[in-house]
């Protein structure tokens, strides 16, 4: 039986081919013809190989530098690198706007980095369904370490930890959101809080605040911080030290992750596809409320809409 136009275009990518999988990342993130079916082959064929490190934080933080340097200590070790980069979408095409390519331009020319910009897509914070998507693809290749750069704060900004092993949180003192987030409870989302910009006169400071942010928690379980300026490359050698040392109780997580991971995209494609169904109905519902001065209610119309949604029970 001749394979489909996807499963050929998979083969190219199993075996190698970085025009391929350029391509195939395009497919899926377009949602050009036949997406579905290149996203379920990259799924069956995807392997645990690769250090999948998240790299996340308000605007502002350098999370781009750090991510460049990141690459830079990685290739110095041998490591095949790929890079997942989210950028502000544009409000026409949704395309990515800045370009990492041009924020990492060092390594455009290494033949053993692969960066690739996501648009946001309309993503407020976090991790975009485009960027989980096209993840799948970057674990068929044969990367070493995969870095996932997300927009930094979001609804759910904790998701994040499901699709990565390592996630780093980056943070500068003397910045309004870096403060809100140690005052936020954030304890949850980083394995590693990265003090970025620690030059700044109030870095010392807002450190000492970050770790009595964590007060609460037992000694052992309390995640590492580690001051860098990733402008010039300070405090590398520790915050490469701190990602090597958490790795063996990350990996040890993989299996409780994948659980929660297929969970969250069963339900994000379902309800995806359901508002996907429902858009222009709901938009006929409102101005039937609207029209009828209040005699009919959203919820009257929200529960005759779900009464009229089929589900087959088991």
């Amino acid at each position: 039986m001749e394979k489909s136009k996807m499963q050929q275009l998979m083969d190219k990518i199993l075996s190698g081919d970085r025009r391929a999988f350029a391509q195939g990342i395009s497919v899926i993130e377009d949602r050009r013809k036949g997406w579905q079916e290149l996203l379920n082959e990259a799924y069956k064929n995807m392997n645990d190989h690769a250090l999948i490190i998240g790299i996340t934080g308000p605007g502002g933080a350098g999370k781009s530098t750090l991510t460049d340097k990141i690459i830079t200590e990685y290739r110095k070790l041998g490591k095949k690198v790929g890079v997942i980069a989210v950028d502000p979408s544009s409000p026409f095409s949704g395309g990515a706007v800045l370009g990492d390519r041009v924020r990492m331009g060092t390594h455009n020319t290494d033949a053993n980095v692969f960066i690739r910009s996501l648009g946001s897509r309309g993503c407020i914070g976090g991790i975009s369904e485009g960027t989980k998507r096209v993840l799948y693809l970057f674990k068929t290749f044969d990367f070493d370490v995969i870095l996932v750069e997300s927009l930094g704060v979001g609804q759910d900004e904790t998701e994040i930890t499901n699709f990565v092993d390592v996630t780093l949180v980056a943070l500068v003192p003397g910045f309004g959101d870096s403060i809100q987030m140690a005052k936020a409870g954030i304890q949850e989302i980083g394995d590693i809080f990265i003090v970025n910009k620690s030059d700044h006169p109030d870095a010392e400071l807002f450190t000492n605040q970050l770790k009595f942010s964590f007060g609460d928690m037992p000694v052992e379980e309390r995640p590492p911080i580690i001051n860098t300026v990733a402008s010039e490359g300070k405090g590398m050698d520790e915050l490469m030290g701190a990602i090597a040392a958490v790795v063996p109780n990350e990996y040890a997580r993989r299996e409780e992750k994948a659980r929660r991971r297929i969970h969250i995209e069963i339900e994000s494609e379902v309800l995806e596809k359901v508002m996907d169904i429902t858009r222009d109905i709901i938009v006929q519902k409102a101005q039937i409320v609207f029209d009828s001065e209040n005699k009919i209610t959203p919820y009257d119309v929200a529960a005759e809409m779900i009464e009229g949604i089929s589900f087959q029970e088991k």
